[in-house]
Parts: C-alpha cells; sequence; structure tokens
C-alpha cells in the first residue's frame, strides 16, 4: 500500500504504524493537498478518511514519542521476518512424522522460503493488497510452487506427504 500511496502525485513520503491502520503523509511542497488528499483516500478504499484534528494529534504524538512508523522499506523488511517465521512453520509442518535427513531439510526449508519470499515480493512489488488474506489465498499456489521445485530432488513418497503436510496451514 505504501507503494501505491507514493506513486500518487504530490505525496513525497507515507509511512505506516505498527497494526497498518494510520498512515501519516508528507506532501511535497508544490502538491495541492487537496487533490492529493483526495487521490490517497481513493487509493485506500471505502471507509477511509482524513483524521479529526484530535485524533491526528494524538498519532503523531505516539510518534513523537518513539512509536516506529514503517516506511515501504522497513515494511517489505518486516515481511521478509514474518516470511521466515512461515517457512519454519510450514517446515516444521511439512516434515513432522517424516524421516528426513538434514540435506533434504535444507532443500524444503529453501523451497518454501524461496516461494513464500516470491509471493511476499509480487505483492510488495504490485503495491499491497487491501487485506492481509491475500496469504491465505495464495497458500494452496505456493504450495504447488514448492512441490514443482521439489520434484527430482526429494523423494516422490517424500514429496507427497510434504506437499499434503503443508496444503491445510493457512
Amino acid at each position: 500500500m505504501l507503494a501505491r500511496l507514493r506513486r500518487i502525485p504530490g505525496v513525497a513520503d507515507a509511512r505506516v504504524e505498527c497494526s497498518g491502520t494510520f498512515f501519516a503523509l508528507t506532501l511535497d511542497e508544490r502538491a495541492n493537498p487537496d487533490v492529493a488528499l483526495r487521490a490517497v483516500l481513493d487509493s485506500l478504499g471505502p471507509g477511509s478518511r482524513r483524521l479529526a484534528t484530535e485524533e491526528a494529534g494524538a498519532q503523531l504524538a505516539a510518534r513523537a514519542g518513539g512509536e516506529i512508523w514503517f516506511s515501504e522499506e522497513q515494511i517489505r523488511g518486516l515481511s521478509y521476518v514474518e516470511g521466515r517465521i512461515i517457512t519454519g512453520r510450514a517446515l516444521a509442518a511439512a516434515t513432522r512424522g517424516l524421516d528426513v535427513a538434514e540435506p533434504e531439510m535444507d532443500r524444503i526449508r529453501e523451497a518454501i522460503r524461496v516461494e513464500v519470499f516470491g509471493a511476499i515480493d509480487l505483492v510488495h512489488d504490485e503495491g499491497g493488497r487491501p487485506s492481509s488474506c491475500w496469504f491465505a489465498d495464495e497458500w494452496p499456489h505456493i504450495v504447488t510452487r514448492v512441490r514443482v521445485r521439489l520434484a527430482g530432488v526429494v523423494s516422490e513418497p517424500t514429496l507427497a506427504a510434504v506437499a499434503s503436510h503443508l496444503l491445510p496451514l493457512h
């Protein structure tokens, strides 16, 4: 979403607080604030609004007090941290009950990581999604790509078990 906001004419910078609810914008000094704000609200979608002065003041006070408001690059970095966590949990689920040697385990882990990070990169490169539910919808496709990536790299019984363990996760 931050990438999408930054592409709006007149928006010099866009930040978001950790819940993803509030955005702080810096406008280019030549920007028409009304035009830029209308484009931002249109991009954010129905239900978005400019905060009342008191609400905005409270959010800015929290920011000034040390609350981190993330840039586009920092959000991608946080997504990668989340991707690592997802990969670790998926690996544990995928290999539960299997007798998998360490080199095979490493290949399975890397296949999952590459596909999870690929999905994350695609969403960031496209400018985000209106909801985090996109990942649940994407998960079966990630599992399919993991399976293709591992075909011929791990045994067929291991591949079938890994895929069947991964599919119900999200």
